[in-house]
């Protein structure tokens, strides 16, 4: 049995997965998947992103945004070095900036794209862009909305997390981080000025913050947040791709 593995999963970082798919007799092949890291060779409707642990899942949520002013800065440079008329710059500006809530973004650049006859080389820095603009990960929920594809977002967590329930009374570690601030409380023995300490993240996120946030995206975007610990993530992944008869079977 054959599942496909993302070329974006570093290979040395996940063989608590490989060994499981090992000892159950599935094989797994490297190739760029569309969304997620695994899927089925034969059909791709259902996929599933891992995340290694949840800061890895605040990082993707989180993500910054290139400002829309430097987005139409690189527009107007992608121009201007490809000899392009710029007659259809706005579009391409609104189609990588304005909300995509309710519109398939990439699918627009490459229609406006063909329209004027650019090249693919080019239609990839636009996509890049867009990539910028909005993150790689709303990039994936996106595609596998517009796709029809069921998307499953596994998060492999020490922290007990089984559920989105859970999520939302974690504690987030980086709130305990505490750091010297400006404001002078004292001296120590030795006579050194002593300072308050403060926060030094103050604005970490919340697990309640990031149980909100997750439910938001299975409402707007048809995903799911599914919670696990990283030994467990192999067979999860199997059971979702309804391969676990097989791999159940065969040990």
């Amino acid at each position: 049995m054959i599942i496909l593995e993302d070329t974006r999963q570093q290979e040395k970082k996940h063989e608590v997965k490989h060994q499981y798919f090992r000892s159950v007799g599935i094989h797994w092949n490297r190739t760029a998947l569309y969304c997620g890291d695994y899927t089925l060779p034969a059909n791709q409707s259902i996929c599933i992103d891992t995340k290694k642990d949840i800061a890895e899942l605040i990082g993707d949520i989180q993500v910054k945004q290139m400002p829309k002013k430097e987005i139409a800065e690189k527009i107007n440079e992608i121009f201007e070095k490809e000899c392009i008329s710029t007659n259809f710059a706005d579009d391409i500006f609104h189609a990588i900036c304005d909300d995509d809530s309710d519109r398939f973004a990439e699918k627009e650049i490459n229609d406006i794209c063909y329209r004027h006859s650019v090249s693919e080389s080019v239609i990839s820095l636009f996509q890049a862009l867009y990539v910028k603009r909005h993150g790689f990960f709303h990039r994936g929920l996106k595609r596998a909305q517009n796709s029809g594809i069921r998307l499953y977002i596994l998060v492999e967590n020490d922290d007990k997390v089984t559920s989105v329930d859970d999520l939302s009374l974690w504690h987030n570690p980086r709130l305990d981080v505490l750091t010297n601030s400006n404001q002078m409380i004292g001296f120590w023995g030795n006579g050194k000025p002593r300072y308050k300490k403060v926060q030094k993240y103050p604005y970490a996120a919340t697990g309640e913050w990031l149980a909100k946030a997750c439910l938001t995206m299975e409402e707007k975007y048809g995903c799911r947040f599914l919670f696990c610990r990283p030994e467990e993530s192999g067979a999860k992944i199997l059971k979702l791709l309804g391969v676990n008869d097989y791999a159940e079977k065969t040990s």
